[in-house]
């Protein structure tokens, strides 16, 4: 009898959880491809439906938790409206024995997001953004968008560019430094390459300052004078071939940099682990482990999201979604109560108002009380 209820749920369930996942998708997937319909002319159909591509792993990690609401509500309202939920009942059978299959459902769909966010999203999401400026439009010479700007490459290193050959695809005019405490490793050099994580530096100079120690130039004199002069200027490099090569390995590659830097709306480019490794590197500034600390907990928290809505969806469609239009209303409600909460939480970890932690599992601890009281009730 358990397991024919269990088919029965399944049965149920299924077909709207498909059909809500395919239709969030559609409808983010139309919403990127409006946004750029503007930039889109002229270019290959084929190209442009690559580009869509890359963008569904992402999406799915956000719209499965939507489409596990839509998928308990729907059907369970439908259930309980015709007064199946009652026999069942009525023939000893508790709300949360049924609850079994759809709770496996919201397993299954977190181990899906979380295998994502590992390693899918990350290298689609750098790609959306690659894609868009290294073949949609600059056609290889997306590195121009990130003329101007200071390029964090990973490791304390610090990337400028004033100018941009467009035909050779070099930067111009670089600047490369590094920064421990107020001492710093300052790099110019006339031209440079960036393929992959290698910088290629040409023409370059090579200066180490302890700014710090200028203070002391003020009131030193004769020999004092010259030693304070030495603790300032720790020493340079200057080759005597004009053109000498300097290459170094990046932590940051060329495709991530385009990825974050390239326009405002920045890739997610993190998986689980890295975001994690990045939120304890006692190296990166505090500002920075916060933010990574926040991307991890997210990443993880999202995922298990599929469970929780899924309990706190499961006696509020019992109770209150006796109709199509009240199922499909309380199920949009469900979830954009939670993002809500999360992005209103995560905010205020971001800020450093909240630990990353407390920031992001507040509100899902809070929505899985409430499922759990709910459902046991």
């Amino acid at each position: 009898m358990l397991k024919r209820t269990d088919r029965l749920i399944l049965a149920e369930v299924l077909p709207v959880l498909l059909a809500a996942a395919a239709f969030y998708t559609a409808v983010f997937l139309f919403g990127f491809f409006y946004v750029g319909s503007r930039w889109l002319s002229g270019i290959p159909l084929g190209l442009v439906l690559k580009w869509l591509g890359y963008h569904v792993p992402g999406i799915l990690v956000q719209v499965l938790p939507m489409a596990a609401v839509t998928a308990v509500v729907v059907p369970f309202g439908r259930l309980a409206s015709e007064g199946a939920i009652l026999a069942f009942q009525a023939g000893g059978v508790p709300l949360f024995r049924l609850a079994r299959p759809v709770l496996a459902i919201g397993v299954l769909l977190a181990g899906v997001s979380l295998w994502l966010n590992e390693y899918v999203a990350p290298h689609t999401n750098e790609q959306v953004r690659v894609l868009w400026w290294e073949e949609m439009h600059t056609k290889g010479r997306g590195l121009v968008r990130l003329k101007g700007m200071n390029i964090p490459l990973g490791g304390g290193l610090e990337l400028y560019f004033q100018n941009y050959d467009y035909a050779r695809d070099e930067m111009r005019d670089i600047r490369l430094q590094k920064w421990e405490g107020k001492r710093a490793t300052i790099v110019f050099a006339k031209r440079g390459k960036y393929r992959g994580n290698a910088l290629e530096l040409f023409g370059y100079e090579l200066y180490r300052v302890n700014y710090g120690a200028i203070p002391e130039l003020s009131h030193a004199r004769g020999e004092a004078l010259e030693k304070a002069v030495r603790k300032v200027f720790l020493g340079a490099l200057l080759p005597a071939n004009k053109d000498a090569r300097l290459t170094l390995k990046t932590g940051l590659s060329r495709s991530e940099a385009i990825a974050r830097y390239a326009d405002p709306l920045a890739a997610d480019t993190y998986s689980l682990s890295k975001a994690y490794r990045r939120s304890r590197d006692p190296a990166l500034p505090e500002a920075e482990r916060r933010e990574a600390a926040l991307i991890f907990h997210s990443k993880l928290a999202l995922p298990l999201a599929n469970l929780v809505l899924v309990l706190v969806a499961l006696p509020l469609a019992v109770r209150y979604a006796r109709t199509p239009g009240l199922s499909l209303g309380l199920s949009v409600i469900i979830a954009v109560a939670f993002y809500l909460a999360f992005l209103l939480f995560r905010s205020l970890g971001s800020v450093g108002l909240l630990l990353p932690a407390v920031a992001i599992w507040t509100p899902e601890l809070a929505f899985l009380w409430l499922g759990w009281r709910g459902i046991r009730g």
